[in-house]
Formats: structure tokens, sequence, C-alpha cells
């Protein structure tokens, strides 16, 4: 479960960085539900986030988790999985660190690709420029090194949750070096008057197994309101201990 959210934010970061030097400093909230197929087994959960972003920094909070359709009682266990305090889900998008804690079990995970810059502090939240177009046009050639390939369509301009938006269609295959190849499908929905920050992302992954991890997520992020939050919000807590892996920060 908490790799298919961390999956789901990474994504929900990547399409946003898409123009990462206009979004605002904000905070918003809304509803996750996730369709995963976990090793050939369908499960669906669903709960309420809060995300703040600050420059290049984005930090997702996911309050609770129940299985939209079952017993309260399952409900409640997967509400037990987080915690009373919930679980957060931190991306820096300078180092391209994905962090993650449990204020319930006071540990903490984060893990820095080899190519990134690994830094003990957070990244300056400073945006990023778009005047260099030649710097961002190497930026998105790197990014698309390991592509097969991928489409853009606008398919609208619509008002979602209260916002003008322009709607998206997004899909992409991509084979990483020892790999399976990764197929993403997605629709996005990126508020006009907000720097085209996603107001509402709809995601699909094809696994290349049977076994792999795949399935569907939507994010609605149902009210959203500009904000500096404070810098604190994007420190992983002190005292907190380092776990191996994601999973691990779930265990009490």
């Amino acid at each position: 479960m908490i790799r298919t959210l961390a999956a789901s934010t990474a994504l929900l970061f990547a399409a946003t960085l898409l123009g990462a030097g206009a979004i605002p400093g904000l905070r918003a909230s809304g509803t996750l539900v996730v369709q995963a197929d976990i090793e050939g087994q369908p499960i669906t959960v669903g709960g309420k986030v809060a995300l703040y972003h600050k420059g290049t920094l984005y930090r997702l909070d996911v309050l609770s988790l129940g299985f939209p359709g079952l017993s309260p009682e399952a409900s409640a266990a997967a509400g037990s999985m987080i915690g009373p305090n919930g679980v957060t889900i931190m991306y820096d998008g300078a180092s391209e660190t994905l962090s993650a804690w449990s204020s319930s079990n006071r540990t903490y995970f984060s893990q820095t690709p080899p190519s990134a810059p690994s830094t003990a502090a957070p990244a300056s939240t400073a945006g990023t420029s778009p005047s260099d177009p030649l710097g961002a046009l190497a930026n998105l050639a790197g990014a698309l090194h390991d592509v097969e390939s991928a489409t853009i369509q606008l398919i609208g301009h619509t008002v979602v949750n209260g916002h003008p938006a322009t709607d998206l269609d997004v899909t992409m295959k991509r084979q990483l070096p020892g790999r399976p190849l990764e197929d993403y499908h997605a629709r996005l929905a990126l508020a006009d008057d907000l720097g085209d920050f996603p107001l509402q992302i709809a995601f699909e992954s094809v696994p290349a197994t049977k076994t792999a991890l795949g399935g569907k997520m939507k994010l609605d992020f149902t009210t959203v309101q500009r904000d500096a939050p404070d810098d604190a919000v994007f420190v992983i807590p002190s005292g907190y201990t380092r776990v191996g892996s994601l999973a691990s920060i779930l265990k009490h």
C-alpha cells in the first residue's frame, strides 16, 4: 500500500513540476482513492489527504484510510495501518529526494537517486526560473532518456472545483535499464489560476507482469488556497528513527 501511495505521489509531483516555476506556494485538501493490483490481488483503498507546496518542495499528508464499500470494521483496519496521526510523504524537486515518515511510530524513510546530489538539509525553497529556455529543453531531454514513447493531448477547458482548468491526457512508456517496461496513462485537470497546479489526477499503471505493482489512482483536491507554508513543514521531525523501506514506517 505505501509503495502505491508513494508511486501515486511521485506522479503528482512530476506532473506538478511541468509548471514548476509558476505554481505558487499553496496548501490543499481532498481525497485519494487507490485501486491497486498487488501480486495479482485487487484492493481499493481511499482516504483524505492534505498537500503543502513551497518552491521545489511538496508534502502530502495521508490523514485517513478506509476500504470504500466494505464494512466499518474493514475501514478501521485500514486506518490502523497508518496510525491515528497518518503518514507523510515528501518530495524535493531539486534533489529528487523522496521521504516519508509516521508520527505514530516515530520512524522515517528517505531515498535520493544516485544521480542526484544528496543533502542533509532541505533544498532551497526558491522556485525554479523559466528564464533559460535552452536549459529547460536540456532538462526535458534528460528526463526522456529512458522513455520509449510519450504523448500529451489537450482535451478541453473546464471548471474544476471552482477553478478554470486545462484538461490533458498523458501517456508514457518507459524502460529503465534492467527493469520491465512501465506503462502509464493519466488524465490531468490543471488550474489556470494557480500556475497549472493539478486539481485532479486520474492515473493508471499497467503492471509488466501479474505479480508486479500496478493499478489506478484518483486524486481530487477539492479545496486549494495560496499560502507560504513555513520551512519547518518540509523537515523530517527530529528524534525519528530511520528505516530501510517505505513499508517499515507502517509497522507499529
